[in-house]
């Protein structure tokens, strides 16, 4: 198995194993963080294991086909996603030359993330502690937070683009593309290949990135679970 074939699994044995909270079978990051978790193998015995880890707390997993979701689970959320990475570094075919600067968000900023966050993808809420996985930069204009992405899993080789938002009324001036070079570029240097998740019918996202470099690797099938209440 390839390391981007179960990522998060992968991130939380290997170069964020500090992170995990763990049972025999199943692994998540604490919930402040993200809400990402995994199974070492998609069966019955993994989603028990998951079970004694989250309680009634919810998971959000990857899966490479359809799952089935085992009785006594909910599913609280289901999109599908493409897998896309970057393997070699080339030059964008993006100009950037009048983004505004690009600054390192801090967790002081987190209220204003949180905002920025909940606009763009509305009915979740930004896990507090999720600048603990890794940077996150962003685009002020007026003194106000109008664009931002950061860094989240981290496996050996590769490091993940993720939370790219652009405030509802400043899209089209390139900000989130400029983020994400600027994330791309802080990649590269560390020696990692960027990836990221973007869902399969935000056509526009898929373009932007095919755009900068990056190819499509396979699609996952994110579900958001819980236990169900009995």
């Amino acid at each position: 198995m390839l390391p981007l074939d179960n990522p998060i699994w992968t991130a939380l044995t290997t170069k964020q194993a500090q992170h995990a909270h763990s049972s025999a079978l199943a692994r998540r990051f604490p919930p402040e963080m993200t809400l990402l978790g995994a199974l070492a193998a998609n069966t019955a015995m993994a989603f028990d294991s998951l079970a004694q880890l989250i309680q009634r707390d919810a998971v959000n997993l990857y899966f490479t086909s359809p799952p089935q979701i085992p009785a006594g689970w909910e599913i609280v959320r289901a999109v599908e996603l493409h897998q896309m990475v970057q393997e070699a570094e080339s030059p964008a075919s993006v100009s950037n030359d009048s983004v505004p600067e690009i600054i390192e968000l801090t967790p002081a900023d987190v209220p204003e993330i949180s905002v920025l966050y909940t606009a763009t993808r509305p009915g979740r809420t930004l896990c507090p502690r999720i600048q603990k996985l890794g940077q996150f930069l962003g685009i002020r204009e007026d003194g106000k937070l109008v664009a931002m992405g950061g860094l989240r899993l981290h496996l050996a080789g590769y490091r993940e683009i993720t939370t790219v938002a652009t405030m509802p009324g400043h899209e089209g001036r390139g900000y989130a593309t400029a983020i994400v070079m600027a994330l791309m570029a802080r990649i590269h240097t560390a020696g990692n290949k960027p990836f990221l998740t973007v869902r399969s019918d935000n056509t526009r996202a898929v373009e932007i990135y095919r755009r900068l470099g990056f190819k499509e690797r396979t699609l996952l099938y994110s579900r958001t679970i819980r236990r169900a209440q009995s």
